[in-house]
Protein backbone atom coordinates (compact mmCIF):
# COMPACT_ATOMS: atom_id res chain seq x y z
CA UNK A 1 0.00 0.00 0.00
CA UNK A 2 1.26 3.38 -1.07
CA UNK A 3 2.03 5.85 1.74
CA UNK A 4 0.39 9.63 0.82
CA UNK A 5 2.16 12.20 -0.60
CA UNK A 6 2.44 14.90 1.86
CA UNK A 7 2.72 17.53 -1.02
CA UNK A 8 -1.14 15.89 -2.91
CA UNK A 9 -3.70 17.95 -2.18
CA UNK A 10 -5.33 15.53 0.25
CA UNK A 11 -2.98 15.75 2.84
CA UNK A 12 -3.72 19.34 3.34
CA UNK A 13 -6.85 18.71 4.13
CA UNK A 14 -7.84 19.68 7.96
CA UNK A 15 -9.70 16.63 9.92
CA UNK A 16 -13.16 17.06 10.02
CA UNK A 17 -14.82 18.31 13.14
CA UNK A 18 -18.24 18.05 12.51
CA UNK A 19 -20.42 21.14 13.48
CA UNK A 20 -18.71 23.52 15.59
CA UNK A 21 -19.73 23.86 19.47
CA UNK A 22 -21.27 27.24 18.56
CA UNK A 23 -23.73 25.55 16.32
CA UNK A 24 -23.96 21.91 17.92
CA UNK A 25 -24.99 23.32 21.33
CA UNK A 26 -27.68 25.78 20.47
CA UNK A 27 -29.06 23.24 18.10
CA UNK A 28 -29.24 20.29 20.57
CA UNK A 29 -31.20 23.05 23.31
CA UNK A 30 -33.80 23.79 20.25
CA UNK A 31 -33.95 19.66 20.03
CA UNK A 32 -34.27 19.55 24.13
CA UNK A 33 -37.10 22.39 24.13
CA UNK A 34 -39.14 21.03 21.26
CA UNK A 35 -39.08 17.61 23.10
CA UNK A 36 -39.50 19.13 26.34
CA UNK A 37 -42.83 21.22 25.02
CA UNK A 38 -43.99 18.10 23.28
CA UNK A 39 -44.36 15.35 26.24
CA UNK A 40 -45.85 18.68 28.43
CA UNK A 41 -48.04 19.74 25.78
CA UNK A 42 -48.88 17.07 22.76
CA UNK A 43 -51.96 19.01 21.36
CA UNK A 44 -50.29 22.44 19.78
CA UNK A 45 -53.95 23.41 19.16
CA UNK A 46 -54.60 22.88 22.61
CA UNK A 47 -51.66 24.49 24.13
CA UNK A 48 -52.37 27.58 21.69
CA UNK A 49 -55.70 27.76 23.04
CA UNK A 50 -54.41 27.76 26.58
CA UNK A 51 -52.02 30.53 26.03
CA UNK A 52 -54.86 32.67 24.57
CA UNK A 53 -56.78 31.76 27.76
CA UNK A 54 -53.66 33.09 30.22
CA UNK A 55 -53.67 36.40 28.85
CA UNK A 56 -56.65 37.40 29.92
CA UNK A 57 -58.14 36.28 33.34
CA UNK A 58 -60.79 38.44 33.56
CA UNK A 59 -62.14 37.26 29.93
CA UNK A 60 -62.12 33.72 31.25
CA UNK A 61 -64.97 34.91 34.35
CA UNK A 62 -68.48 34.25 32.54
CA UNK A 63 -71.06 34.94 34.54
CA UNK A 64 -73.67 34.29 32.05
CA UNK A 65 -72.89 31.36 30.60
CA UNK A 66 -75.72 29.43 29.34
CA UNK A 67 -73.74 26.46 31.22
CA UNK A 68 -73.95 27.99 34.85
CA UNK A 69 -78.59 28.40 34.28
CA UNK A 70 -78.60 24.99 35.23
CA UNK A 71 -77.61 25.85 38.66
CA UNK A 72 -79.64 28.99 39.22
CA UNK A 73 -82.43 27.03 41.31
CA UNK A 74 -79.34 25.97 43.21
CA UNK A 75 -78.39 29.67 43.47
CA UNK A 76 -80.96 30.89 44.38
CA UNK A 77 -81.53 28.66 47.41
CA UNK A 78 -78.60 29.50 48.45
CA UNK A 79 -79.20 33.17 48.36
CA UNK A 80 -82.27 32.79 50.45
CA UNK A 81 -80.07 30.75 52.74
CA UNK A 82 -77.52 33.29 53.17
CA UNK A 83 -80.54 36.21 53.63
CA UNK A 84 -81.95 34.22 56.25
CA UNK A 85 -78.77 33.73 58.11
CA UNK A 86 -77.52 37.71 57.89
CA UNK A 87 -81.22 38.40 59.36
CA UNK A 88 -80.58 35.64 62.63
CA UNK A 89 -77.13 37.59 62.75
CA UNK A 90 -78.33 40.96 62.78
CA UNK A 91 -81.44 39.71 65.11
CA UNK A 92 -78.87 38.59 67.56
CA UNK A 93 -76.77 42.48 67.42
CA UNK A 94 -73.88 40.03 65.68
CA UNK A 95 -71.86 41.34 63.21
CA UNK A 96 -73.11 41.26 59.99
CA UNK A 97 -71.15 40.52 56.13
CA UNK A 98 -73.15 38.97 53.47
CA UNK A 99 -70.66 39.06 50.81
CA UNK A 100 -68.43 37.10 52.83
CA UNK A 101 -71.40 34.41 54.01
CA UNK A 102 -71.98 34.08 50.17
CA UNK A 103 -67.97 33.58 49.16
CA UNK A 104 -67.96 30.90 51.84
CA UNK A 105 -70.90 29.07 50.31
CA UNK A 106 -70.07 29.38 47.11
CA UNK A 107 -66.52 27.99 47.74
CA UNK A 108 -68.53 25.07 49.47
CA UNK A 109 -70.51 24.74 46.41
CA UNK A 110 -67.53 24.95 43.42
CA UNK A 111 -66.07 22.33 45.70
CA UNK A 112 -68.57 20.21 45.75
CA UNK A 113 -69.51 20.34 42.29
CA UNK A 114 -66.39 20.13 40.66
CA UNK A 115 -64.26 17.34 41.58
CA UNK A 116 -60.45 17.90 41.72
CA UNK A 117 -58.41 15.98 38.35
CA UNK A 118 -55.05 16.34 36.93
CA UNK A 119 -55.19 18.75 33.80
CA UNK A 120 -52.94 15.42 32.44
CA UNK A 121 -55.45 13.17 33.33
CA UNK A 122 -58.32 15.51 31.62
CA UNK A 123 -56.92 17.21 28.72
CA UNK A 124 -53.21 15.42 28.07
CA UNK A 125 -51.45 18.20 29.04
CA UNK A 126 -49.38 19.58 32.02
CA UNK A 127 -51.57 22.65 32.42
CA UNK A 128 -55.04 23.28 30.75
CA UNK A 129 -57.44 27.02 31.73
CA UNK A 130 -60.67 25.67 29.99
CA UNK A 131 -64.04 28.17 29.64
CA UNK A 132 -67.01 27.24 31.28
CA UNK A 133 -68.24 25.52 28.62
CA UNK A 134 -65.60 23.53 28.24
CA UNK A 135 -65.74 22.59 31.79
CA UNK A 136 -69.52 20.81 30.73
CA UNK A 137 -68.59 19.73 27.57
CA UNK A 138 -65.79 17.82 29.28
CA UNK A 139 -67.91 16.23 32.14
CA UNK A 140 -70.56 15.03 29.41
CA UNK A 141 -67.57 12.57 28.34
CA UNK A 142 -66.80 10.97 31.72
CA UNK A 143 -71.37 10.27 32.75
CA UNK A 144 -71.80 13.79 33.65
CA UNK A 145 -69.59 14.37 36.36
CA UNK A 146 -67.60 17.90 36.58
CA UNK A 147 -63.72 17.61 36.88
CA UNK A 148 -61.00 20.07 37.08
CA UNK A 149 -57.90 21.37 38.65
CA UNK A 150 -57.29 24.77 40.66
CA UNK A 151 -57.73 26.95 37.23
CA UNK A 152 -61.03 25.25 36.18
CA UNK A 153 -62.27 25.63 39.75
CA UNK A 154 -61.09 29.58 40.04
CA UNK A 155 -63.30 29.73 36.55
CA UNK A 156 -65.94 28.68 37.65
CA UNK A 157 -66.08 30.21 41.25
CA UNK A 158 -65.45 33.23 39.87
CA UNK A 159 -68.59 33.42 36.91
CA UNK A 160 -70.64 32.40 39.87
CA UNK A 161 -70.24 35.26 42.40
CA UNK A 162 -70.37 37.41 39.31
CA UNK A 163 -73.38 35.61 38.06
CA UNK A 164 -74.68 36.26 42.09
CA UNK A 165 -73.86 40.05 41.60
CA UNK A 166 -70.42 39.80 43.37
CA UNK A 167 -67.61 41.31 42.62
CA UNK A 168 -64.72 38.41 41.85
CA UNK A 169 -61.55 38.36 39.61
CA UNK A 170 -58.45 35.29 39.69
CA UNK A 171 -54.89 35.37 40.73
CA UNK A 172 -52.42 32.95 40.20
CA UNK A 173 -48.63 32.01 41.55
CA UNK A 174 -46.52 29.45 39.29
CA UNK A 175 -48.37 26.20 40.95
CA UNK A 176 -52.30 27.42 41.64
CA UNK A 177 -55.03 29.79 40.45
CA UNK A 178 -57.40 31.34 43.07
CA UNK A 179 -60.14 33.81 43.58
CA UNK A 180 -59.99 36.95 45.55
CA UNK A 181 -63.27 39.10 46.13
CA UNK A 182 -63.12 42.48 47.94
CA UNK A 183 -63.96 39.80 51.22
CA UNK A 184 -60.76 38.81 50.62
CA UNK A 185 -58.69 35.71 48.81
CA UNK A 186 -60.47 32.24 48.79
CA UNK A 187 -60.50 28.72 46.99
CA UNK A 188 -56.33 28.21 48.32
CA UNK A 189 -54.33 31.34 48.10
CA UNK A 190 -50.96 31.18 47.42
CA UNK A 191 -48.40 32.69 49.27
CA UNK A 192 -47.64 35.66 46.44
CA UNK A 193 -49.06 36.82 43.54
CA UNK A 194 -47.70 36.40 40.21
CA UNK A 195 -50.55 36.60 37.85
CA UNK A 196 -52.87 39.28 38.63
CA UNK A 197 -55.95 40.22 36.11
CA UNK A 198 -56.59 43.89 36.58
CA UNK A 199 -59.23 46.26 34.00
CA UNK A 200 -56.38 46.98 32.06
CA UNK A 201 -55.62 43.01 31.41
CA UNK A 202 -53.30 40.30 33.20
CA UNK A 203 -50.55 41.79 34.85
CA UNK A 204 -47.24 39.20 35.41
CA UNK A 205 -44.84 40.03 38.55
CA UNK A 206 -41.57 39.11 36.97
CA UNK A 207 -39.65 39.70 40.36
CA UNK A 208 -42.42 37.18 42.34
CA UNK A 209 -42.39 34.92 39.28
CA UNK A 210 -37.94 34.53 39.76
CA UNK A 211 -38.42 33.71 43.60
CA UNK A 212 -41.22 31.37 43.05
CA UNK A 213 -39.38 29.16 40.79
CA UNK A 214 -37.21 26.93 42.10
CA UNK A 215 -40.26 25.72 45.36
CA UNK A 216 -42.44 25.69 41.60
CA UNK A 217 -40.43 23.60 39.88
CA UNK A 218 -39.80 21.05 42.75
CA UNK A 219 -43.91 20.55 42.80
CA UNK A 220 -44.78 20.53 39.31
CA UNK A 221 -41.90 17.54 39.04
CA UNK A 222 -43.53 16.17 42.29
CA UNK A 223 -47.29 15.74 41.19
CA UNK A 224 -46.50 15.06 36.85
CA UNK A 225 -46.58 11.80 35.74
CA UNK A 226 -42.81 10.00 36.38
CA UNK A 227 -43.04 8.49 32.76
CA UNK A 228 -43.50 11.92 31.06
CA UNK A 229 -40.37 12.97 33.01
CA UNK A 230 -38.09 9.87 32.18
CA UNK A 231 -39.38 11.15 28.56
CA UNK A 232 -37.87 14.46 28.93
CA UNK A 233 -35.30 12.87 31.03
CA UNK A 234 -34.43 10.46 28.27
CA UNK A 235 -34.17 13.39 25.85
CA UNK A 236 -31.43 15.37 27.73
CA UNK A 237 -29.20 12.25 28.20
CA UNK A 238 -29.40 11.24 24.48
CA UNK A 239 -28.61 14.91 23.43
CA UNK A 240 -25.11 14.63 25.85
CA UNK A 241 -24.30 11.15 24.82
CA UNK A 242 -20.72 10.74 22.54
CA UNK A 243 -19.84 7.38 21.25
CA UNK A 244 -16.29 7.82 22.85
CA UNK A 245 -17.64 8.39 26.12
CA UNK A 246 -16.84 5.63 29.05
CA UNK A 247 -19.85 3.50 30.23
CA UNK A 248 -19.21 4.13 33.93
CA UNK A 249 -20.25 7.88 32.67
CA UNK A 250 -23.16 6.93 30.97
CA UNK A 251 -24.46 4.97 33.85
CA UNK A 252 -23.66 7.47 36.66
CA UNK A 253 -25.32 10.37 34.79
CA UNK A 254 -28.71 8.27 33.75
CA UNK A 255 -28.37 7.46 37.66
CA UNK A 256 -28.25 10.65 38.60
CA UNK A 257 -31.20 12.82 36.35
CA UNK A 258 -33.26 9.68 37.75
CA UNK A 259 -32.26 10.43 41.23
CA UNK A 260 -32.85 13.69 41.14
CA UNK A 261 -36.57 12.99 39.71
CA UNK A 262 -37.24 11.09 42.32
CA UNK A 263 -36.29 12.99 45.17
CA UNK A 264 -37.76 16.30 43.73
CA UNK A 265 -40.72 14.28 43.90
CA UNK A 266 -40.79 13.49 47.30
CA UNK A 267 -40.93 17.33 47.47
CA UNK A 268 -44.35 17.07 49.47
CA UNK A 269 -42.78 14.79 52.04
CA UNK A 270 -44.18 14.90 55.88
CA UNK A 271 -44.54 17.68 58.20
CA UNK A 272 -42.03 17.69 60.71
CA UNK A 273 -43.89 16.34 63.71
CA UNK A 274 -42.23 19.03 66.03
CA UNK A 275 -42.81 21.77 63.89
CA UNK A 276 -45.47 20.89 61.43
CA UNK A 277 -43.22 22.62 58.34
CA UNK A 278 -42.95 20.12 55.29
CA UNK A 279 -39.03 19.73 54.80
CA UNK A 280 -38.06 21.04 51.23
CA UNK A 281 -34.66 19.38 51.20
CA UNK A 282 -35.67 16.67 48.89
CA UNK A 283 -36.29 18.94 46.58
CA UNK A 284 -32.58 21.37 46.64
CA UNK A 285 -31.19 17.50 46.74
CA UNK A 286 -33.03 16.25 43.89
CA UNK A 287 -31.70 19.91 41.89
CA UNK A 288 -28.52 19.33 42.93
CA UNK A 289 -28.99 15.37 41.63
CA UNK A 290 -29.98 16.85 38.37
CA UNK A 291 -27.56 19.66 37.51
CA UNK A 292 -24.58 17.05 38.76
CA UNK A 293 -25.78 14.41 36.63
CA UNK A 294 -25.88 17.23 33.64
CA UNK A 295 -23.03 18.60 34.16
CA UNK A 296 -20.48 15.29 34.66
CA UNK A 297 -22.59 14.19 30.81
CA UNK A 298 -21.80 17.58 29.20
CA UNK A 299 -17.97 17.38 30.38
CA UNK A 300 -17.69 13.55 29.55
CA UNK A 301 -19.60 14.04 26.42
CA UNK A 302 -16.83 17.38 25.67
CA UNK A 303 -13.57 15.42 26.77
CA UNK A 304 -14.79 12.23 24.37
CA UNK A 305 -15.25 14.66 21.53
CA UNK A 306 -11.92 16.79 21.82
CA UNK A 307 -10.04 12.88 22.20
CA UNK A 308 -11.93 12.05 18.76
CA UNK A 309 -10.62 14.96 17.00
CA UNK A 310 -7.23 14.75 18.50
CA UNK A 311 -6.58 11.05 17.44
CA UNK A 312 -7.93 12.81 13.75
CA UNK A 313 -5.37 15.50 13.36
Amino acid sequence: MSEIDPRSPDSAKPPRRGLRWYWRIPLKLVLFAVATHFVLFPDPIRYARHLRHMSNFDRMIEPDAPELAAWDDELAELRRHIKDRVKIQRDAGKPVRPAAAMQREVERFVYDKVKYEWDWNLWGSADYMPTVAEIFEKARENNGILREDCDGRAVIAASVMRRLGYQSRMVADLKHIWVVTPEGEWMGPGASKVVVATSQGTKVNVRNAIAEAPASLAYGIAVFPLARELMIAAVAWLLLLHRGMPRWGKAVGALLLVQGLLFMRVEKSQPDPLTGDVSNWPAWMGLAHLVTGLALLFWLSARARRQAWMQTR
